[in-house]
């Protein structure tokens, strides 16, 4: 066991402890209370009943007291109960909350060095290979290609990390602008693809579909849904993008393990991944999904997941007819 495992139940267990003593405490403190107003009651009574045994207002004065008192330690201690539970499981939460956040954290550290690592090798290597190797224009070509590819990816990596930071500060500044969203799309289909020679990607997409939106998050937000596809399958994966008469429709399907109705709840968190073996076999940041909801929210979209058949995942998003026209 991990000395930070052992840390949390150390925590949790001092934390149990002191919530089962402070409400053991409390039906103590009710316990001695009811009982001295117990022995008040019984002690007036006999005392009123020996002097002035005829004395019936005064009878039913004490009875009323003792039924007050009665009454009010009983309230008291619903409350201060209720208030004790309700304090506690705010605690709990909270605790358990920034337990998995240091968690994701660590991940999203170890994940980006890896991320940040990669391709800043990969370049190297082809750099030195072009350096110290005579090589013919084809290979030069090819070891260009790639470095190329290795920058763009650390480019995108870097947007993802910036656009997150600025969009969670306030501090991004939306630019709205008439976007041929088809050819755009047709782009970074085509930059997976050199990427990916050997992954095949279907798609259907729409010609002349204008658009009215910031073409930076957009190109981010596109970029990691077919990412993502292409990341968590090993077939093949479908690309459509039309128009109906909600809007515009843009929907990436992949063959990959699937998501399961519980993640689905928590996938558009920052830092989240998606917990089964399949998936944490494949290196991420857990910030592509947060951006993409995110974005699509700055645009007054929706993002829906559902399952493909026979397995995987389809990520649909739809863009509002009021920020778009057909040319």
């Amino acid at each position: 066991m991990s000395g930070k495992n052992k840390k949390q139940q150390r925590i949790f267990a001092i934390y149990w402890f002191m919530l089962v003593y402070i409400i053991a405490a409390l039906v103590w403190w009710y316990i001695e209370l009811s009982r001295q107003n117990e022995s008040t009651y019984q002690y007036q009574m006999q005392h009123t009943t020996s002097i002035h045994p005829q004395n019936m207002q005064e009878i039913n004065k004490i009875k009323n007291h003792y039924s007050r008192k009665r009454a009010q330690y009983i309230g008291e201690g619903i409350i201060f109960f209720l208030i004790i539970v309700g304090a506690a499981i705010f605690i709990f939460r909270a605790v358990r909350r920034q337990f998995r956040h240091s968690r994701e954290q660590q991940s999203f550290m170890m994940a980006i060095t890896h991320e940040l690592k990669t391709p800043l090798a990969i370049a190297q290597l082809n750099l030195e290979t072009l350096n110290k190797h005579k090589l013919d224009e084809e290979k030069k070509k090819k070891l260009s290609h790639s470095t190329l590819q290795e920058i763009n990816r650390l480019n995108a990596l870097c947007n993802n990390l910036l656009i997150s930071s600025q969009i969670e500060q306030g501090g991004f500044r939306f630019n709205i602008e008439a976007i041929e969203l088809s050819n755009m799309i047709l782009q970074i289909v085509e930059e997976f693809k050199n990427r990916y020679p050997t992954r095949k990607i279907e798609n259907q997409i729409e010609s002349e579909i204008i658009y009215n939106g910031d073409l930076t998050l957009l190109q981010i937000a596109i970029n990691n849904l077919i990412g993502n596809a292409i990341k968590y399958s090993k077939d093949d994966i479908k690309i459509l993008l039309k128009t109906n008469e909600s809007g515009i429709v843009f929907s990436v399907a992949d063959k990959g393990p699937g998501i399961s109705p519980e993640e689905q709840q928590h996938i558009f968190e920052k830092f989240y991944r998606i917990g089964n073996e399949a998936t944490k076999a494949a290196k991420g940041t857990g910030l592509g999904l947060y951006l993409v909801q995110k974005v699509i929210q700055a645009h007054h979209g929706k993002i829906t997941i559902t399952n493909n058949q026979p397995h995987g995942t389809i990520f649909s998003l739809l863009l509002n007819n009021m920020h778009h026209e057909r040319t």
